[in-house]
């Protein structure tokens, strides 16, 4: 019976409370729980009607305990989604603790490594005990990998014109993060990071979703002999997260083919092979390579440059015994492949590590 009247007390008292369940906060620690300007980023939801309210947040690292606690001024909510005025901070006070972390945080404006807990508790304006919403949000702060460039290499010279650029993915990868993608001319007397701050790009890529950019058709085509920089942005609801280094390339289709007779002189070590820009295959691939481990297949793929889309399929099948091999892979029965088109072979190494192998194809020389 005590149960029952528990129960039922709850119940007239949720009804009773009008902001019971009609106000909910919205935060993304993983993107704005890295500094303290960051946790103004939150958004109230109000289901109900216009009213007034404070919002109060407090920051918490699992070892050093509280670190943070704001109190805003009152400000206005109306029915939807309410971003908060940065006036409510300006106005408001913040206090830190006493501890190593906060002393870190009061220096720099930013949280440094740890794991973390953010509350944020919207009360009415007009009583600090109507509680409208009590929120925790956990966070885990570490420091971001670098955003690393793939392709085209740093100082690489490349053939393509339109070339395919690739990175390595942001981690760690919050939800909804978008790559912006810039290319720009390198002028006489210019390094890559001016040309990047001070040139007109030659593609400005935003909202990329993977970590993978086939050249933009509207962008203008690489020209012959010029040297290009290029950079990566991640970045999250305009936030930016993360940012690659500067690399250049120059295009230039010249003397960078190495045509290979049909002769053992044509196995040429792999390693070597890479640090070229493009092989040109007369319907065959052919490259050395030393296995010191127990024999075993031979993995490997070859993916289009020129038309991504076009899978390539039923490769021939090698074995790789131990010690040196010659491999020669005869590609000229197969239709998937196109008279002049460039392809990218990708072969797991024994030890694991992957390497590329550029080349244009031709049956004819």
């Amino acid at each position: 019976m005590r149960y029952l009247y528990i129960v039922f007390t709850f119940l007239v008292w949720m009804v009773a409370s009008p902001g019971y369940g009609q106000v909910s906060v919205q935060f993304m620690p993983e993107v704005y729980g890295n500094s303290v300007n960051g946790l103004m980023n939150a958004t109230i939801y109000n289901a109900s009607g216009v009213r007034s309210v404070r919002l109060m947040i407090s920051v918490t690292e699992r070892k050093a305990g509280k670190v943070l606690s704001l109190r805003t001024e009152p400000f206005t909510i109306v029915p939807g989604a309410n971003r908060i005025p940065g006036s409510a901070l300006k106005s408001g006070a913040i206090v830190m603790n006493a501890n190593k972390i906060s002393n870190f945080i009061r220096r720099t404006q930013t949280f440094p490594q740890g794991s973390y807990e953010y509350n944020f508790n919207v009360i009415a304006a007009s009583s600090s005990s109507e509680e409208l919403i009590d929120m925790t949000f956990d966070h885990e702060i570490t420091p971001p990998a670098p955003l690393d460039l793939v392709e085209p290499y740093d100082k690489d010279q490349i053939c393509e014109q339109r070339p395919m650029l690739s990175w390595q993915p942001s981690i760690p990868k919050a939800q909804g993060t978008q790559y912006e993608v810039v290319v720009a001319e390198i002028k006489e007397g210019q390094n890559a990071v001016e040309a990047l701050n001070y040139n007109l790009p030659v593609v400005n890529q935003k909202g990329v979703i993977n970590n993978i950019l086939m050249y933009p058709p509207v962008a203008k085509a690489l020209e012959e002999g010029k040297s290009y920089a290029w950079q990566v942005t991640a970045y999250v609801d305009q936030t930016i997260i993360n940012r690659s280094e500067v690399w250049s390339f120059k295009q230039s289709c010249q003397d960078t083919a190495a045509v290979v007779p049909d002769s053992d002189l044509g196995y040429r070590d792999i390693e070597d092979l890479i640090k070229g820009n493009y092989y040109v295959a007369d319907g065959t691939l052919k490259f050395a390579l030393v296995n010191s481990y127990e024999e075993q297949r031979l993995k490997y793929t070859i993916s289009s440059l020129t038309n991504p889309d076009k899978k390539i399929r039923n490769l021939p099948k090698v074995t790789l015994k131990r010690g040196q091999n010659k491999v020669k892979l005869n590609l000229s029965s197969n239709m998937a492949f196109d008279e002049h088109h460039s392809y990218i072979l990708k072969v797991q190494m024994p030890d694991g590590s992957q390497k590329t192998l550029r080349f244009i194809y031709k049956t004819t020389l």
